[in-house]
């Protein structure tokens, strides 16, 4: 409601210049003011009266002090202060019991807020107009809902300020507020009086009763008010009620009953409540029948549900009922499953005990003893008017397992079965984290290449399973191996602190590696190169400690085959080395010494050109060529990648605007660009200049983005893909959560990492992977794309499992942008609109 509506006032002037000649007009409305009351017109032509000239004022003593001091109660004084709140200076005891407190000394804006909004508009309308002004308020008045009116007499006054005389009176018509809400309530209410006669009740005087109680006993509650209980029962045939109201006005007893009866050919379902209050019954009547149609309806839904589900009570340990898809789920039958309770279905009796409501994982037993793995979602309902817990499960066993598979094949080398890099980096920033001493062995197998020339591909996966078991045998259960890549193995010793003991163990893991004399009937002769470092003698940093044990084997393997080296401070020459090309780097032109390469990617059905990925070179003008590998960690650490890829995406957007609209550019970024919190407005711009089509724009992104602050870069990912632009997970199975973060974002694509496609042909483990990630894409409706394909086995291979894409050195290794030209033209028609 606006505040016109609860404040209307009427604010019409005084038409016609002459009193004298309207004067029987003024005399019957006075200033036009629509008042119900005689006085209210008296106090306004006393007020027009008193006016020494047509446009001045009354003075305040005349008003006040005489002409309208019999009204004197139902009126205020109030004083308004240039840049003030008008202050109430007196009040009269009527005035004050309508206001409903005291008034004095008080600014009209803290009466209450119905009073203050009157007042105010009063007091502002009868200032400006300088003519008294009524506004009327709604309030409660004597506990009854007024229509007050608030009359405002502007005063003249040799004090400062401005003055006015406030009259406040109610209109006659008057609403019964408590009447008013009991009639508005749906729920039936009655008051009742007991009618004894010789110490019993004989019957009830129905002292008060609402529409909504008269409706339920077919009738109007003016036909109903003061007639006997008795008689208004008989109407609808529910004389049989009439006991419980007397049993709980001689027991002086709080009760509840139902009631079901059929009115005018309708269901009627009633729920009674009897409270006793002196000698009166207040009886409330409450229409359940669409809550019990709920029930019957809850009812056929549950029993009937092919989902598994049960209700407990609110202990939560014993079943009040089950459905037929939860017995056949658990094998049990009705009586078995009901005598078994909570406790007899979980693995962990003491989690049943504190299962939570909401979602719950947890492992339940079945009949036959069977663990499953199920999802319980639970919510409280009621059950015959008291609270239960209804259950529905949903069982993930299979689900869970093919999760658990994935993740340990994302978590351990597919061919060896020991840790894989990103395990490895976990346990080692874990180790890092408990603060105790600890060393990383860094284990290299000496002319691998040449097993692999000679003997095989076969013959090379053999010694790398064999050199992963005889390093498992020497090591302790604390301690971990893992399988880098290639022929690199690490090895984590939680709590080694002795170089004797680190050396021990280092040539016993030669000798042992040495000691493999056949592979597959063939001699052979075996090698290894060992490096380590120790935290934190070598340093506390675990980047810095790989590094260590890296430039400790990369020492090693300069000298002797079979060699052990410790880190030694001396080795840090690499290091001083980084810091060079840190310098140029820092120092380099972006525009002059940077350029994009690009690598095209083809579409495995129709052998179509789909696109390209732009990959970052830097041609030094003093190194030439520095590899990616080497410089964009480098670039990452010095603060410089989010300049690069800002140049990265302008560029490779500017060259694939001038391709054929069929085709698409790939960009990676960094997760440092993410951590900036600038990248979004980066794509916005590149897209923006060069007038690309935003899906013609992939972003490739790496799960360790994902890795920190995850929600953020999530909100970022869902940023990037309101501009229109693709996003692609690349290097998909080489991280440990890539189940959790499909789950939380549609990616377009998933990149296979090239480890799982350089082994696909020779390794049945690697072809799984691959096969299980292509099917998931499917599943999920996500396009797949293999990179770092380098053989036609690999790429049969891969057209087999119907992978989706392919891109890789087989097909082109990356491309100069001048060179993007003649690709693009192998599959388009020359006249195709290229730009340079």
């Amino acid at each position: 409601m606006s505040m016109s509506q609860r404040l209307p006032h009427a604010d019409r002037q005084i038409r016609g210049a002459d009193p004298a000649v309207e004067g029987e007009a003024v005399e019957r409305d006075p200033l036009h003011i629509d008042t119900e009351f005689d006085d209210v017109r008296l106090i306004l032509r006393r007020w027009q009266s008193a006016r020494p000239a047509a446009n001045a004022l009354p003075q305040y003593e005349e008003m006040a002090l005489g002409s309208v001091g019999r009204f004197a109660d139902e009126m205020a004084v109030v004083r308004r202060m240039e840049g003030g709140e008008p202050v109430i200076l007196r009040a009269g005891p009527r005035f004050e019991a309508i206001i409903g407190d005291a008034c004095v000394g008080r600014a009209t804006t803290d009466l209450a807020a119905s009073y203050a909004l009157a007042v105010g508009e009063a007091l502002t309308a009868a200032h400006e107009a300088a003519s008294p002004r009524l506004v009327l308020c709604r309030a409660l008045v004597d506990g009854m809902v007024s229509t007050v009116e608030t009359l405002a007499l502007p005063l003249a006054c040799r004090w400062r300020g401005d003055y006015f005389l406030l009259f406040l009176r109610p209109r006659r018509s008057q609403l019964n507020l408590a009447r008013l809400l009991i009639n508005a309530t749906r729920e039936g209410i009655i008051a009742l009086s007991a009618i004894m006669r010789d110490g019993a009740v004989r019957d009830f005087s129905i002292l008060s009763i609402n529409e909504a109680a008269a409706s339920h006993l077919g009738s109007r509650a003016d036909l109903l008010q003061f007639t006997l209980l008795s008689e208004a029962l008989a109407g609808p045939g529910l004389s049989d009620a009439f006991a419980r109201f007397r049993e709980a006005a001689e027991h002086r007893r709080a009760t509840s009953f139902g009631l079901e009866y059929m009115l005018d050919g309708q269901q009627v379902s009633l729920q009674v409540g009897v409270a006793i209050a002196d000698d009166i019954l207040a009886v409330t009547l409450t229409d359940v029948g669409e809550l019990k149609a709920r029930e019957t309806l809850f009812r056929s839904l549950f029993d009937e549900n092919p989902v598994p589900m049960y209700v407990r009570d609110e202990s939560g340990a014993t079943f009040l009922n089950v459905n037929d898809a939860a017995l056949r789920l658990y094998g049990y039958d009705r009586e078995a499953f009901f005598a078994q309770g909570l406790a007899g279905l979980w693995a962990d009796a003491d989690d049943a005990e504190q299962q939570p409501a909401g979602e719950t994982s947890c492992r339940h037993v079945t009949a036959d003893g069977r663990l499953l793995d199920v999802v319980e979602y639970a919510r409280g309902i009621v059950v015959d008017n008291a609270p239960a817990t209804l259950s529905t499960i949903v069982d993930v066993t299979e689900r869970k397992r093919a999760e658990e598979h994935v993740t340990f094949l994302a978590l351990h080398d597919p061919l060896t079965g020991v840790a894989n890099r990103t395990l490895f980096t976990r346990e080692l920033a874990r180790a890092a984290a408990q603060g105790t001493a600890f060393a990383v062995l860094l284990i290299d197998l000496d002319d691998f290449k040449i097993v692999n020339d000679t003997l095989g591909h076969a013959a090379g996966d053999a010694l790398l399973v064999e050199v992963a078991a005889r390093l498992q045998k020497q090591l302790r259960r604390s301690d971990l191996v893992a399988r880098l890549g290639g022929d690199e193995f690490a090895v984590l010793l939680p709590g080694a602190s002795s170089r004797a003991v680190v050396g021990s163990l280092a040539a016993r893991l030669l000798d042992d590696i040495a000691a493999i004399r056949t592979l597959e009937g063939a001699e052979v002769s075996v090698t290894a190169s060992v490096g380590a470092a120790l935290s934190p003698q070598d340093t506390a940093d675990t980047d810095s400690l790989l590094k260590c044990a890296d430039l400790a084997l990369y020492r090693a393997k300069n000298g002797a085959k079979g060699s052990f080296r410790f880190f030694e401070p001396e080795m840090d020459s690499q290091v001083r080395e980084r810091r060079a090309l840190e310098m140029e780097l820092r120092g380099a032109d972006i525009d002059k010494e940077f350029e994009l390469h690009f690598q095209p990617i083809f579409a495995v059905k129709t052998g179509q050109l789909r696109g390209f990925e732009a990959l970052l070179r830097w041609n030094s003008p003093k190194r030439g060529m520095v590899s990616p590998g080497v410089f964009i960690p480098l670039a990452e650490e010095a603060g410089m990648i989010d300049a690069l890829g800002r140049w990265v995406l302008r560029e490779a957007c500017r060259h694939a605007a001038g391709w054929p609209e069929q085709l698409v550019v790939a960009v990676n970024v960094s997760p440092v660009q993410f951590r900036r919190g600038e990248l979004v407005a980066t794509i916005g711009e590149a897209l923006s200049l060069s007038r690309l089509q935003p899906t013609r724009l992939e972003i490739e992104v790496t799960e360790s983005v994902l890795l920190a602050d995850t929600e953020a870069n999530l909100a970022t990912l869902r940023r990037i893909r309101g501009l229109g632009a693709r996003i692609a997970l690349d290097d998909f199975g080489t991280g440990y959560s890539s189940m959790s973060y499909l789950r939380q974002f549609q990616f377009s694509r998933l990149k296979i990492d090239r480890s799982f496609i350089r082994e696909i042909d020779a390794s049945p483990e690697s072809l799984a992977i691959v096969r299980a990630i292509i099917g998931l894409g499917a599943s999920l409706g996500i396009d797949t794309t293999a990179e770092g394909v380098e053989t036609v086995e690999q790429l049969h291979a891969l057209q087999k499992e119907q992978c989706g894409e392919l891109q890789g050195f087989l097909f082109s290794p990356p491309v100069a942008g001048n060179r993007v030209r003649h690709i693009i033209e192998t599959f388009f028609d020359k006249s195709a609109d290229l730009v340079a």
